[in-house]
């Protein structure tokens, strides 16, 4: 599948647990450039978030570049709603579609999964916020220093008999 006409052919797959590495690589480059006064904490529960990244493979769409894992999008059932856990596009390849691609994937999978709302948070400061906004989530709270988001995910078309 290509994001765009011109654009990279990326390779969409589900996450296997060799994945796992690259996930919290990523999440912690983000805590670093994006919330370092979390390190800290974020390294206290890395087991627990690995537990919940392990546990929600299945629902974690990777996109490959020439076979190299280069983003993702994962989601979980947190509380009885589908809600996006992490999406992260890694930073050379950042403003070309491939977020909102990602999440595209995430929200269709949830769908498809039987859940008619999508949740996030993001932080503040984080200018996939703009992101978010523009693929249609609605605000819907603030937790701290994260904002939340909400968006209803259309129905599947009718199957024809």
């Amino acid at each position: 599948m290509s994001v765009s006409e011109n654009g990279p052919a990326w390779q969409w797959r589900t996450a296997r647990v060799g994945d796992l590495s690259f996930i919290h690589d990523a999440e912690l480059a983000y805590i670093r450039e994006r919330e370092p006064e979390q390190e800290a904490a974020w390294l206290g529960s890395v087991e627990q978030n690995r537990r919940l990244w392990s546990a929600n493979l299945a629902r974690t769409t990777i996109a490959d570049l020439d076979g190299t894992p280069v983003s993702y999008g994962m989601w979980a059932e947190l509380d009885g709603v589908a809600t996006v856990v992490t999406l992260h596009v890694s930073p050379a390849l950042r403003r070309r579609g491939l977020g909102a691609a990602l999440l595209t994937a995430v929200a269709d999978d949830a769908r498809r999964s039987g859940h008619a709302v999508l949740a996030l948070g993001v932080h503040r400061a984080n200018p996939a916020r703009h992101l978010y906004e523009s693929a249609g989530f609605l605000p819907a709270g603030v937790d701290g220093d994260y904002l939340l988001f909400r968006r209803t995910l259309l129905s599947p078309p009718p199957r024809s008999a």
